[in-house]
C-alpha cells in the first residue's frame, strides 16, 4: 500500500488504462509515458539498485504468435505494477532458451499456480527490457527531451557546432535549441551561401536569397597611405581614401514579407538581431553583409501623418508598381537606438 501511495495520479491511470487494453499499446509508448510520469527516479535501464524502478518487466511464457508487445499489467500485493509482454526474452519461440523451457514454465504455472520459474527468469528478463528500452531511447533526440535537466542529446549536438562547453550555452538572442536543430549545417567545416540561406528561411519562415559579391567603396586608413614614393600607380597605388571592393560583401534579399513580417526586421524590432547572431554564427565576421526587406505590392500602407509610420523604413510618397525593395540594412543597425515616430 505505500508503494501504491508513492505513486502519482498520472502514473495511476496510464496504468489502469494499461491494465484495461493493453493490446492498445506498443512496449517503448508505454516505457516512455511510465518514465515520464516518475522523473524523480533514474531513467529506466539507468538505475543501479531494483527498488529504484518504478515497475517490474517480464515476459508471459508462450509459444503462440503474440497478437500485441503487452501482455498485461498486473497489480500484485506488493504494490508495484508488473507488465507482462510477449516479444522479448528469455523464452519463447524467440528466446535462447529451448522450447521446452518455455512450455515448463507454461505448464507450471498455469495448471499448478506455480510462477517460480518465470518469476526467476523474470529477474534477467527486467534487466534486459529496462536496458533494450534504454538503447532505444538514446538513439531518439525526442525522448532526451521529455527531462529538460537529463537531456543527453544536446551537449553532444553542441560539440558538433562548436558549443559543447556550459559555458557558451544561453548565449545572444539565439535559443540553444535552435543552433541544435541546425548542427547538420553549423558542423560543417565549409560554409556555403546555401547553407546560410536556408537557416535563414527554415528559422525565420520567410524566403530568402542571398546575394553574393555585392560591391562596396573600402576607407583607406591612414596608416595604409604611408610609402607612396615606392609604389606604382595601376599596380599597387590607390588615388583616393578610398577603394572598391566586391569579395568582402554580400546580400541577404527576405521577401516579399507581409507588413507585419516586415516590421518584425526593422532595427526597433528582435528579429534583425536575431537575423545578425545567426550570419555571425555561421559565417564570422570576416566578411560584410547587408539585408534587403521586401514588401508586398499589396501591403504597402498608405503614407499618413498620425505618427504610425516612419519615413524611409516602412512609408512611401504614393503607391509602388512592384513590391517595395529599397530598403537595405547593414549589421551596423543592429546596434542602434530604438527607432522614434514623430509626435
Amino acid at each position: 500500500m505505500e508503494g501504491q501511495a508513492r505513486m502519482s495520479a498520472d502514473a495511476v491511470n496510464s496504468l489502469a488504462a494499461m491494465a484495461e487494453t493493453p493490446w492498445n499499446y506498443d512496449f517503448f509508448q508505454a516505457m516512455r509515458r511510465i518514465e515520464c510520469e516518475y522523473p524523480e527516479r533514474p531513467r529506466l535501464g539507468h538505475s543501479v539498485r531494483l527498488v529504484d524502478d518504478p515497475l517490474r518487466l517480464g515476459q508471459k511464457p508462450d509459444c503462440g504468435f503474440a497478437p500485441s508487445t503487452l501482455a498485461s499489467v498486473i497489480h500484485d500485493s506488493t504494490g508495484t505494477p508488473r507488465i507482462e509482454q510477449f516479444f522479448f526474452g528469455l523464452t519463447g519461440p524467440n528466446g535462447p532458451l529451448p522450447i521446452h523451457l518455455t512450455e515448463h514454465a507454461r505448464e507450471r504455472q498455469r495448471h499448478h499456480g506455480d510462477a517460480t520459474f518465470k518469476r526467476f527468469l523474470d529477474v534477467f528478463n527486467h534487466r534486459l527490457l529496462t536496458l533494450f528500452y534504454r538503447a532505444w531511447a538514446e538513439a531518439r533526440p525526442t525522448v532526451a527531451q521529455d527531462r529538460a535537466a537529463d537531456d543527453y542529446w544536446s551537449p553532444r549536438l553542441g560539440a558538433l557546432s562548436g558549443r559543447g562547453m556550459e559555458s557558451l550555452l544561453g548565449q545572444g538572442p539565439i535559443p540553444d535549441a535552435a543552433r541544435y536543430y541546425f548542427t547538420g549545417h553549423l558542423a560543417s567545416q565549409t560554409r556555403y551561401p546555401d547553407g546560410l540561406q536556408a537557416i535563414v528561411a527554415e528559422y525565420f519562415g520567410v524566403p530568402v536569397a542571398l546575394e553574393e559579391y555585392i560591391g562596396q567603396w573600402l576607407p583607406l586608413p591612414e596608416y595604409s597611405r604611408l610609402g607612396a614614393s615606392t609604389c606604382t600607380l595601376g599596380m599597387d597605388l590607390c588615388l583616393g581614401t578610398h577603394v572598391w571592393d566586391r569579395q568582402h560583401k554580400f546580400r541577404l534579399r527576405i521577401g516579399p514579407l507581409s507588413l507585419a513580417q516586415y516590421r518584425r526586421f526593422l532595427p526597433d524590432q528582435p528579429l534583425l538581431a536575431e537575423l545578425a547572431a545567426w550570419v555571425a554564427e555561421y559565417v564570422g565576421m570576416e566578411l560584410d553583409w547587408d539585408t534587403n526587406l521586401v514588401l508586398k505590392q499589396e501591403e504597402v500602407p498608405p503614407a499618413s501623418l498620425d505618427g504610425g509610420c516612419r519615413l524611409g523604413f516602412d512609408t512611401w510618397l504614393g503607391k509602388p508598381r512592384e513590391d517595395a525593395k529599397d530598403l537595405l540594412l547593414d549589421r551596423h543597425h543592429v546596434a542602434t537606438q530604438p527607432l522614434t515616430t514623430p509626435n
